[in-house]
């Protein structure tokens, strides 16, 4: 029995390592077998196990001084023009067919991605009558299922560090906090892989690793005394949005962004293009028609150019490194594999 994925457009970057020469790419694989998109095009890497592969004869090495692959918005691949509309909102009376349209920001569930190399995840939560849902505009996967993946992989990887990232919490109380916090704690497979606040941001390889923990847990302001599990977000992680449809000003924003950032903290490049109203109106009009047409070609070209080595660069010349960078559509060029390449590179300095 085979599975067949499929078909999407890609761009020429992420084709760059395939035989295909057409715009679009069809592939058959077997379950027993499951390569990933990422592993099919760049075989010089198990994006599985890249942190155990590229670290384990370097395991000082600081999670907040490493190219670490993530996801923005990272749980929308479950997003479908008619899913409800998230309570996080402001365009109600925009139809559901163009929320979605600019919404989604991943084809991938969490576990493919996981498999592919990202490590970290952003989660945006709603408290939902039909339970704890993500959310990007329109309401999309079910947490629960979420965790499952991750706890999974987890388990299975257990030398592979993720960091889960709960940046927006919408419509919780104090006692839908708890809640929340006892099911991650107690998950069947999560639970056991989680991380103390302990470790610290600074915290090298080895130190996950010899406490056998794996998954940090960053968490809104005021919650972390409820556990020594979660992370203090504000004290934790910097993740400036730079808000902006222009990959001209993205490129400068991001550049002064690495040079000035924190060292004590995990840094977040955010390599997004955001569309204003002006870009999806004009959008509708002239073809580009979702967050999809505008990031694929935008940002993968700005990473076909060499875009993440640039930065590795740019913190590099301020005393700095690069550390979290994360994408929409990441499927979609070669960035897992160049983050991974800037990890290689710097191993050997």
């Amino acid at each position: 029995m085979s599975l067949r994925l499929r078909k999407t457009p890609v761009s020429k970057d992420s084709l760059k390592h395939s035989k295909s020469s057409g715009d679009m790419i069809e592939t058959t694989i077997t379950p027993a077998c499951h390569l990933h998109i990422q592993a099919l095009l760049f075989p010089r890497y198990n994006t599985a196990t890249w942190m155990h592969d590229l670290y384990k004869n370097c395991p000082t090495a600081k999670l907040n001084e490493i190219a670490i692959p993530g996801s923005h918005d990272s749980a929308t691949d479950m997003m479908t023009s008619d899913s409800p509309y998230a309570k996080f909102n402001k365009y109600h009376r925009v139809s559901q067919d163009l929320v979605c349209m600019w919404a989604k920001t991943q084809h991938h569930s969490i576990y493919d991605q996981l498999m592919d190399g990202i490590r970290y995840l952003d989660l945006r939560l709603e408290n939902h009558t039909s339970g704890w849902k993500t959310f990007h505009g329109l309401l999309s996967n079910c947490l629960i299922d979420v965790l499952d993946e991750i706890g999974r992989f987890a388990t299975n990887h257990n030398r592979e560090i993720i960091i889960l990232d709960f940046q927006h919490l919408v419509n919780f109380e104090f006692a839908d906090h708890i809640e929340l916090m006892e099911y991650i704690i107690k998950h069947h497979s999560l639970g056991n892989r989680l991380a103390g606040n302990h470790l610290g941001v600074d915290g090298c390889f080895s130190d996950f690793w010899n406490a056998d923990k794996n998954v940090i847990i960053m968490y809104s302001e005021g919650y972390r005394h409820f556990s020594h599990l979660y992370w203090h977000r504000c004290n934790s992680i910097d993740s400036p949005w730079y808000n902006t449809p222009s990959k001209s000003t993205l490129v400068n924003k991001l550049m002064q962004g690495i040079s000035r950032r924190d060292s004590n903290k995990f840094h977040v490049s955010q390599l997004i293009l955001t569309p204003d109203a002006l870009k999806v109106v004009s959008g509708l009009v002239f073809g580009v028609s979702s967050l999809f047409g505008l990031t694929v070609p935008g940002v993968s070209n700005l990473i076909a150019g060499g875009l993440v080595q640039n930065l590795d660069s740019a913190a590099k010349q301020a005393g700095q490194k690069l550390n979290i960078v994360i994408v929409d559509f990441y499927e979609h060029s070669s960035f897992v594999e160049q983050c991974l390449d800037v990890n290689s590179e710097n191993l050997q300095l």
